[in-house]
């Protein structure tokens, strides 16, 4: 019974600590400005920030018990984790800083898919916000 109280402490520490980092912060700003657009309606805007935050917490969850049921039940898939993971990241990591420098690049561009993503957010209303 401790181990579980233990596990939820750690999981409400690492969700303090998930929420207050970088790029979730400037994610939940982004998502706040574009909930609170319609400001001219308060209850809307209160009902459509709840479901993200019920939607944001829904996808931690459901992340969270997919990693630890699949991770902790292949010891195999953890082994090679352990032993490749480190020769893996530094290319993966190179890789990452060339698209960033736009020394790399795709054939589409991000902008067009971050206004497709909003129009098709903003259509689905309350759905949506989840």
């Amino acid at each position: 019974m401790s181990e579980l109280f233990l596990a939820m402490g750690a999981a409400l520490w690492f969700g303090i600590l998930t929420s207050i980092s970088p790029c979730p912060l400037a994610t939940n700003i982004a998502a706040i400005s574009f909930i609170g657009r319609k400001v001219g309606r308060p209850a809307y805007v209160f009902v459509t920030g709840l479901l993200y935050t019920f939607g944001r917490t829904l996808t931690y969850v459901l992340l969270a018990i997919v990693l630890v049921k699949g991770l902790s039940s292949m010891p195999v898939v953890s082994h090679w984790l352990q032993k490749y993971m480190n020769r893996l990241l530094g290319p993966v990591l190179i890789l990452v800083g060339m698209v960033l420098l736009d020394l790399l690049s795709f054939g589409f561009s991000s902008g067009k898919v971050a206004q497709w993503c909003q129009k098709r957010a903003g259509g689905f209303g309350l759905a949506g916000a989840l």
